[in-house]
């Protein structure tokens, strides 16, 4: 909707018409300044996040490029032994660690060290020593430093919609005040435009980039996130990120029963009430 207001008040034949109502023309230069601050703010937030997200994937990355270094050899080892369970453990594909959740990739990776690490003194036949136990034990502690500060980015992220939340409310005090002038001065002498003016103003019938639902996806029992969840407000979907966080944004205001599934879990549905302007955050809880 601010989108709209801010083509609205660039018009330049609207312009002409309130240029010379000095206390209208402050209100629309105080509400574009307002909007020229939340646009700034919502980009420093966007580019901050996105790069802790980076990081934390990067940390994931490397570990896992160590870990199937270190896994296929180890597989050869095990079948020259004989030793069925470990031929099960070290069995792996890269592409096994992003088809499941980060949190069970994390845990095989580290079920993986474990074996190696109970093994190495014999592993040299396929040129393992303890050197390659080491890097890896190194590339998960780098992940696991990096899993905290997605959750401060996340708790960051919710200071910030707040934050966003109060800079609104200065916004929509300023386009209140440009109703009020605009309706009283011209609703008789230029009714079009007026009726322009409250066409993109409406927002009881459209829905905003501000109102939406943030849900938070975790497993019931070991609290880890869930990567892959299936978030359904109405007709919208969307699925859960590697910080186990689903977003659906631009939903009309109302109360809704949101779903949330994923395989293997039971399926949720909790009740939500989106208000106007708002992002409403759900923590959600899957148990299998």
């Amino acid at each position: 909707m601010y989108k709209k207001m801010l083509v609205f008040f660039a018009n330049p034949l609207y312009i002409a018409i309130w240029n010379g109502f000095q206390r209208l023309t402050d209100e629309i230069a105080k509400f574009l300044s307002l909007n020229g601050l939340l646009d700034n703010y919502i980009q420093i937030h966007q580019i901050d996040t996105k790069g802790l997200t980076s990081s934390k994937n990067n940390a994931f990355s490397a570990m896992v490029k160590l870990v199937m270094k270190s896994a296929q050899k180890a597989y050869v080892w095990a079948v020259d032994t004989a030793d069925d369970n470990l031929v099960q453990i070290f069995d792996v594909e890269k592409s096994d660690f992003y088809q499941m959740t980060e949190t069970m990739a994390y845990t095989k990776i580290k079920n993986i060290r474990d074996a190696l690490n109970d093994n190495i003194a014999s592993m040299a036949s396929v040129q393992l020593t303890a050197g390659n136990v080491t890097a890896l034990d190194a590339a998960i502690k780098a992940y696991e430093d990096m899993v905290g500060i997605p959750g401060a980015a996340q708790s960051h992220k919710t200071e910030a919609t707040g934050a966003l939340e109060e800079l609104m409310l200065p916004m929509d005090t300023s386009l209140e005040l440009i109703d009020k002038l605009i309706d009283s001065s011209y609703a008789d002498s230029h009714s079009d435009m007026v009726k322009e003016y409250f066409i993109n103003r409406n927002i009881d019938k459209l829905p905003t980039h501000h109102s939406g639902v943030v849900a938070v996806i975790t497993d019931a029992i070991t609290g880890g996130v869930l990567q892959g969840a299936l978030l359904a407000v109405g007709s919208k979907t969307a699925t859960s990120n590697i910080e186990g966080i689903a977003e659906i944004i631009k939903i009309k205001p109302g109360t809704y029963m949101a779903k949330i599934s994923l395989a293997q879990y039971i399926t949720q549905d909790i009740k939500v009430v989106i208000g106007r302007g708002k992002i409403t955050k759900i923590e959600v809880k899957l148990a299998k």
